[in-house]
C-alpha cells in the first residue's frame, strides 16, 4: 500500500527487500521489513537487527606477516625476492580481483531476483457504523479482477443489507447483500483503482469496521497515468495513492487547473454530505477539495468536452 504517507496509511512506495550495508573488509547484507504504506523498486524500512542477527560493529583487522617470530628474536639471512615469488604475487591478485569481480556479478544477480517492477502497498478506511454511507476508491490493483466483494467482503464478515454503489454515468448500480451472499453480479462487478463507489451500512451495524485496501500501484516509479475526464457527473478516486488539494496539488494533477468552465465542480464526501468546490467568475476562490488515500469525489464538468487529468508519480 509507499509511502508519502498521510492521514489514511498513504504508500506510497513502501519497498521492502534487502539492503546492503559496505563495511571496509566486508559486505553485511541486512534484512529489512516494510513501513505501514510499497518501487517496482520496493521501499525500505528499519533494519531488522537483533542480538542473533546483526551486523558486526568493529572492522576486520589484518594480521601482517612477520620477517621475525613475535615471540623470540632470531637471526635471518638476507634474502631477495625471486620471479617466482613475483610470479606468486601477480597470481594472487588476478585471483583477488576475479574474485571480487564474481562477487560483485553474484550481487547483482542476487538484486535482479529480489527486485521488481512494481510497487506495492496498502490503506485502511474505516467505514463508519451503520447506517452510514461511505465513498471509497482503491489506489491499488488486487491482481485477482479487482472484483466488488474482493475489496469489500473477501471473508464475507459484512452484514445483510450492506450494500455497494458503482456508478454508471447516470446512475447507480447498486449491490445488496442478502442471507449472508452477494448477488451473482458482485463477481463480475470491477472496480478498477481510481474509480470511486459508496459503502452502504445498516443500522444492524453498530460496529465501525476498518477496510485494508492492498494491491499493486498501477503507475510506475516516474511514470504517469491519464484519466479522461467527461462532460458531465463522473465518480472519481487517485489511482495513485496520493491525498491532497485536488484544486491546487501537483501529486494530484492539479485537477482545478483543468476544470475552467464555470459551474463546474469537485464534491468530496464528509459522512453524511458534499463538501462542493465550484468554479465561479473565472476562479475556484479560496476554495480546497481535499482528499485522503481510499477516497472518492465527484467531477461534475460543465464544459461540453472531456478533459485529460495527467497525473505524475513522484516516487
Amino acid at each position: 500500500m509507499i509511502r508519502r504517507r498521510d492521514n489514511a496509511h498513504p504508500l506510497l512506495g513502501e519497498r521492502v527487500g534487502v539492503r546492503a550495508d559496505v563495511i571496509t573488509d566486508f559486505i553485511c547484507f541486512t534484512l529489512c521489513h516494510p513501513l505501514k504504506t510499497a518501487k517496482n523498486r520496493i521501499i525500505m524500512a528499519k533494519p531488522l537487527i537483533n542480538k542473533d542477527f546483526a551486523c558486526p560493529k568493529n572492522r576486520s583487522k589484518k594480521v601482517k606477516k612477520m620477517l621475525t617470530s613475535p615471540y623470540c628474536f632470531e637471526t635471518l639471512s638476507l634474502h631477495t625476492v625471486t620471479t617466482e615469488q613475483k610470479n606468486r604475487k601477480h597470481m594472487r591478485t588476478k585471483t583477488l580481483l576475479i574474485a571480487v569481480a564474481a562477487l560483485a556479478a553474484g550481487i547483482l544477480a542476487s538484486s535482479a531476483q529480489t527486485y521488481s517492477q512494481n510497487v506495492v502497498g496498502y490503506c485502511t478506511v474505516v467505514l463508519p457504523a451503520g447506517p452510514s454511507y461511505t465513498l471509497l476508491a482503491s489506489p491499488f490493483d488486487d491482481g485477482n479482477g479487482n472484483s466488488a466483494t474482493n475489496w469489500l467482503d473477501p471473508n464475507n464478515t459484512l452484514p445483510n443489507k450492506s450494500q455497494i454503489a458503482t456508478w454508471n454515468g447516470l446512475g447507480y448500480n447498486i449491490l445488496t447483500k442478502s442471507l449472508g451472499a452477494w448477488p451473482a453480479a458482485a463477481a463480475t462487478t470491477t472496480i478498477p483503482p481510481g474509480s470511486g463507489f459508496f459503502v452502504v451500512l445498516p443500522a444492524t451495524q453498530t460496529t465501525p469496521i476498518t477496510n485494508t485496501f492492498v494491491g499493486t500501484v498501477i503507475v510506475p516509479s516516474q511514470g504517469s497515468i491519464t484519466n479522461v475526464i467527461p462532460t458531465g457527473y463522473s465518480l472519481w478516486g487517485s489511482p495513485i495513492p496520493y491525498s491532497g488539494d485536488l484544486i491546487s496539488s501537483a501529486n494530484l494533477g492539479n485537477l482545478g487547473s483543468l476544470l475552467t468552465v464555470n459551474k463546474s465542480q469537485i464534491a468530496t464526501w464528509n459522512g453524511t454530505g458534499y463538501n462542493i468546490a465550484t468554479f465561479s467568475l473565472g476562479s475556484w476562490g479560496a476554495q480546497t477539495a481535499n482528499l485522503t488515500v481510499g477516497a472518492g469525489f465527484f467531477v461534475v464538468q460543465k464544459a461540453a468536452y472531456s478533459t485529460n487529468w495527467v497525473q505524475n508519480a513522484t516516487y
